[in-house]
């Protein structure tokens, strides 16, 4: 008997992964100790012998690796480590390992893993290391005192109209009051949602305002030398330093106004120390210092983040804690302690809701702020005392998973809160990517960071509640990248290369046929998440979204109105919302670490691509099985979707296809077609299900979106249809195929027949089986496929195993 291995990553957040092989080495060692008396190996017995034993932390946590299961050949063996969270100075040597941890008589399973060649070599040393270089003088963010001169010259001539804007904002902040008011107590938002929002909202981005214009402020008197501009950011330094961090601001109380001191007030604290008079230091010190202990203790003593925490604004939290750390560490003793906890977390753990292929569960939305606020970390970091996070493979993945899923004339991103397109979001991708670019010497994002800045150009203002400074001192301080060219991986606007990519570790995949030009771009974007339906994730496995000609056609529907709000909670989180299957109404698992969704068996040749989003678990009340099969026709630029469900035993509910649009739906009079329109682009949509259904069609929402207080002049009317087959049946294959069409590329005809137990879907040189029984017939020989596609002289045959090919 072992110890439960559970799916998500997050309830199981051991790293290595077993069997897995590093994409950095050395790799960081994560475990979660269960908690109480379980039952577990005791150590030293073959075959074991277990019993139940009392997990003690006071004991502390013996890791041992070795490179042999019978860890006779130990590379690590560390006694009393008292965080479960450990990363090695130096790298291992290529090869298989074997690891495990005990504490007193427990001792965890044995997990295996592989240090390849190609995993990449980048080793941080201890935290007394870093502290070295972030001694002394000021500033020490991204730069230093004796470099200062030279950074001023290389700033402003690297940029000269950033660098006028950035002066320009900061005459702008400079007219600005330069005191706030400690914000007003929050009502309690499950009696009264509208009064918490009217005090919530409006403090969370006047104090996020407030703080950024002192940081603003800050760089432009170390840029220009002007002090009234430093002097202004002493002064808002001091006005927050007198906010009672256990009052109204209280991270417990109200976690996004205490934010706002700790994420750019380390920072303009540190480029304004010589202008600070000695009470003001005193008083700004003594605030970080008690907000910096009160975020220790929120991350690390009430659940250690990235082990037994993994809430959302954490990941925040962390960076800015580490900034007051390397601000602050010689007037704050604990603030070495709290670096010495981070180092494993920033530098390993991180980031838990991605892989090291870059795509992030939460959506495009919430993966921009925090992969920007984590960039700074790691140029700061890289900067001051030479360590290259940007090394993990991770970051150069993050940017080529934006290009795949989202393209610059995007009108719709999901999948995930905060789908709107505002130009300060398109402005903060440019500026990320462009940031990594610069940092990790790939001028094959430039392209794309070039596409961004010049679709910015046409954008209209965002939400005036949503209207930050935008002078960004990370990038301005960034190295040059001389060559802005490059070939970028993602092919060309005439499709040639690969038009597919997976993302398979959050569950992403995307089909696009024109990277270089929106107006000749299919573009198909698909969610399925092992992370599941939590945070910022919505019940939404097997969701899609289509783009055409740079039109969005369908994507999920809904607005964030307000995290938790009716309209949240009891529309967008949802399946109903998204283009999934429902099951007689009844949604995925909602809120839940359960409901995991992976993309498999991906496939690509000259004909096709192809990949399978397996949602069995998210289902699980209602089905034993719920996947969707996602084929892409290449010569006709048409989807071929097959949903393959089985109920559970004893379970009775009919499937549900749902797709929702900005535009109205036309049902035709088959019953078995739809079509929309939108600007010149369309999407044409044929069921090939033969017996009898029906076809609804609504729009709006119920509830309705909450907008007090919020521009909602982005939240369009959405409209829906839903496709039922009319009889129940305990399994069901469900093909469709989506035909989009934009000017100069129209959609194919599609002709649908019955052949027995086979539905046939014929669209320009393509015949497509949906099997609704055991088995059918192809081209003479029988199979048990779900369904198939007869391309010229190859069938390619779908299964368990994805796709192959005869």
């Amino acid at each position: 008997m072992k110890e439960s291995r559970h799916p998500h990553p997050h309830i199981d957040p051991r790293q290595p992964r077993h069997e897995s092989r590093v994409g950095t080495n050395p790799p960081v060692f994560t475990w979660k100790p269960p908690a109480g008396e379980v039952r577990v190996a005791i150590s030293g017995t073959h075959p074991p012998v277990y019993a139940d034993v009392l997990i003690d932390a006071a004991d502390g946590f013996h890791l041992e690796v070795a490179r042999d299961a019978a860890f006779t050949e130990k590379v690590i063996d560390l006694e009393g480590l008292r965080d479960t969270v450990f990363l090695p100075q130096t790298a291992l040597p290529a090869g298989s390992y074997s690891w495990r941890w005990s504490s007193g008589d427990a001792v965890s399973e044995v997990f295996t893993f592989e240090v390849t060649d190609d995993s990449v070599v980048l080793e941080v040393p201890a935290v007394d290391r870093w502290l070295e270089a972030f001694s002394g003088a000021h500033p020490r963010m991204q730069m230093s005192a004796g470099d200062l001169p030279a950074i001023r010259s290389r700033v402003a001539a690297a940029d000269e109209e950033a660098f006028a804007a950035m002066q320009a904002e900061a005459e702008a902040i400079l007219r600005e009051p330069h005191d706030y008011p400690e914000p007003e107590p929050l009502p309690d938002r499950e009696i009264d949602y509208a009064a918490f929002w009217a005090v919530w909202y409006p403090a969370m981005w006047g104090t996020r305002r407030f703080v950024k214009g002192a940081e603003v402020l800050g760089f432009a008197y170390l840029m220009t030398g002007n002090r009234e501009f430093g002097r202004a950011a002493c002064r808002r330094l001091d006005c927050v330093a007198g906010w009672d961090p256990e009052g109204t601001t209280y991270l417990g109380h109200n976690d996004e106004a205490h934010m706002s001191v700790i994420w750019n007030g380390p920072a303009a604290c540190d480029w304004v120390w010589d202008l600070l008079t000695d009470d003001e230091r005193k008083r700004v010190v003594a605030q970080f210092r008690r907000r910096g202990e009160i975020t220790f203790r929120h991350m690390h003593d009430e659940g250690s983040y990235g082990v037994n925490r993994f809430d959302s604004h954490a990941g925040r939290e962390i960076v800015f804690l580490a900034q007051l750390g390397l601000v602050f560490h010689e007037e704050i003793p604990e603030a070495r302690d709290w670096l010495r906890w981070l180092r494993p977390v920033l530098c390993g753990v991180w980031p838990i809701w991605a892989g090291d292929d870059g795509a992030w569960s939460e959506g495009v939305s919430y993966a921009n702020p925090y992969v920007t606020i984590m960039s700074r970390f790691a140029s700061i970091l890289k900067a001051g005392a030479g360590i290259d996070l940007y090394r993990r493979p991770f970051w150069r993945n993050y940017c080529r998973w934006k290009q795949w899923v989202q393209p610059p004339y995007a009108e719709w991103t999901g999948f995930g809160d905060h789908s709107e397109r505002w130009k300060e979001g398109w402005t903060a991708t440019a500026d990320l990517v462009e940031l990594v670019a610069r940092e990790t010497r790939s001028p094959e994002f430039m392209p794309y960071v070039a596409a961004y800045r010049e679709e910015i150009r046409s954008m209209g203002e965002g939400p005036v509640e949503r209207r930050m400074p935008v002078t960004n001192p990370t990038l301005m301080l960034a190295p040059g990248l001389d060559d802005g060219g490059g070939k970028s991986d993602t092919g060309s606007g005439t499709a040639v290369g690969p038009v597919s990519a997976v993302f398979p570790y959050a569950g992403w995949a995307a089909v696009r046929t024109g990277f270089d030009s929106g107006t000749d771009d299919v573009a198909f974007i698909f969610r399925s998440s092992r992370f599941g339906s939590f945070s910022h994730s919505h019940s939404n496995n097997n969701d899609f979204i289509i783009h055409a000609g740079g039109r969005v056609m369908a994507m999920p529907s809904g607005y964030y109105g307000g995290y938790g709000s009716k309209h949240h909670a009891h529309w967008v989180w949802h399946t109903k919302a998204n283009n999934c299957i429902t099951l007689s109404d009844a949604p995925q698992l909602m809120r839940s670490h359960e409901a995991q969704g992976y993309v498999l068996h991906s496939h690509e040749d000259d004909q096709l691509a192809y990949f399978c989003g397996n949602a069995d678990a998210s289902y699980r009340l209602q089905a034993s099985r719920c996947r969707r099969h996602v084929v892409f026709l290449k010569s006709t630029r048409c989807f071929f979707l097959v949903d393959e469900f089985v109920a559970q035993p004893g379970v009775t509910s009919s499937v549900q296809w749902n797709i929702h649009s900005w535009n109205r739906f036309e049902a035709r009079p088959d019953g078995k077609s739809f079509f929309l329109q939108r600007d010149g682009s369309s999407l044409r949509g044929h069921f090939l299900f033969s017996h009898e259904s029906f076809i609804s069609l609504s729009e709006g929402w119920d509830p309705s979106p909450f907008s007090a207080g919020k521009d909602s002049g982005l939240w369009h009317d959405q409209y829906h249809l839903r496709f039922t087959p009319a009889a129940f049946a305990d399994r069901r294959n469900l093909g469709v195929v989506l035909c989009p069409g934009y000017p100069g590329c129209g959609a194919p005809e599609v002709r649908r027949e019955r052949r027995g137990s086979v539905e046939v879907g014929l669209v320009g040189d393509a015949i497509l089986f949906v099997n609704q029984a055991e088995r059918m017939e192809l081209d003479g020989e029988e199979t048990d496929a779900v369904a198939a596609v007869l391309l010229g002289d190859r069938i390619y045959e779908i299964g368990d195993a994805g796709i192959s090919v005869r």
